[in-house]
């Protein structure tokens, strides 16, 4: 596999650098190993654990991918970051002692792969709460970083996060380089595109994926996206599970796609909670684009929440925007209720409580 070769000219769109990387690096690359092993199957259905071939497919990965992916590694002497479930870490010790000792950073990933959007916060801090104490116990190292299963974080996962000492979360994609929670948190964000499931994944029954995709084309799809991150100095995301991306081809895709990316130069190889202690040093090395945020004025000095300011569909501007949405539909079936709505105490009260920048209906 080899990058695609395009003749470029003065005229092509370079905008400036999204993000100042370290040492006058152009692009940061985070590689991330999500090692859901068995639970990629336990956590939508505990009776799955008697399927013994779909078992084995998905314990490929932690007995197979990840030995032979940390070889790979080593070759080509870079860092990652493997998010590991807590179940998966108590099932493959070793495995865990081997990421560990090749100097690489683990972090939280739940403890069986449990899907956010279904849990109440009490439920979610449980699982935060375990799953932190069951890898603190095995690596030795307190983890400080947390990808959410399927990506999908609750509008308190931040809070609990911050609460319970983490640094970053991996999970939301609102973004092509690092930002800040509202409560200081560091946000490194992803994207389905740069993700083996949806390249990969397949599984009769219970069905997962479709028709596992050509190398060829993968590298394709992830080098131009590469490219054109370097080009606007973001920061690129790649997630690989070890039973998918472990399998010997996709290694070697790996390997071809890493090759490639040295070869450009000016590339940051580096783990998540190196890039998130890197922004929360130099929090101006973020360049802002977002017009709504770059109008707002200055807030004045104090909390990291104050000056670090990020609001990605937070849940006040998805409520502020939805009651307007709802006041202007009622408005063209009684004007009474909406004029009644917009002038109200309550729904001022509502607005400011928010935080939002969202205008109050009139």
């Amino acid at each position: 596999m080899k990058s695609n070769k395009h003749e470029t000219s003065a005229a092509r769109f370079l905008p400036p650098p999204r993000f100042i990387w370290p040492e006058g690096q152009r692009c940061a690359a985070m590689l991330c190993f999500d090692v859901d092993g068995e639970t990629t199957a336990l956590s939508e259905d505990p009776l799955l654990a008697r399927r013994r071939t779909l078992m084995s497919q998905c314990s490929y990965g932690p007995r197979v991918g990840v030995p032979r992916l940390l070889g790979l590694l080593n070759h080509l002497k870079v860092p990652a970051t493997f998010f590991v479930p807590a179940y998966i870490a108590e099932q493959h010790p070793r495995m865990v002692g081997a990421i560990v000792a090749a100097g690489h950073e683990i972090g939280l990933h739940g403890y069986l792969h449990e899907k956010l959007a279904y849990l109440n916060e009490a439920e979610e801090e449980a699982i935060l709460v375990r799953s932190i104490d069951i890898l603190t116990r095995m690596t030795g190292t307190r983890p400080v970083g947390f990808r959410a299963p399927w990506f999908e974080i609750n509008p308190w996962t931040p809070a609990l996060l911050a609460q319970h000492d983490l640094a970053y979360c991996a999970s939301e994609m609102g973004d092509d380089v690092p930002y800040f929670h509202e409560n200081g948190l560091v946000e490194i964000p992803g994207q389905w595109m740069l993700e083996d499931w949806e390249q990969f994944a397949f599984n009769a029954d219970p069905a997962w994926g479709v028709v596992p995709e050509n190398c060829e084309k993968v590298f394709d799809l992830w080098w131009r996206e590469f490219e054109a991150m370097h080009d606007f100095g973001c920061c690129f995301v790649l997630t690989l599970h070890p039973w998918l991306s472990g399998r010997p081809s996709r290694v070697r895709l790996l390997e071809d796609l890493v090759t490639a990316m040295r070869s450009k130069g000016n590339v940051w190889f580096a783990r998540g909670h190196e890039i998130a202690s890197y922004f929360q040093k130099h929090p101006p090395a973020r360049q802002e684009v977002d017009f709504d945020m770059a109008a707002r004025p200055a807030l004045p000095p104090g909390t990291p929440a104050q000056t670090m300011e990020r609001k990605h569909l937070s849940l006040g501007a998805i409520a502020s925007w939805t009651a307007a949405a709802l006041c202007r539909f009622r408005s063209r079936h009684n004007p009474k209720i909406a004029g009644g709505l917009a002038q109200s105490k309550t729904w001022r009260e509502f607005g400011r409580f928010l935080n939002t920048s969202t205008p109050v209906p009139s």
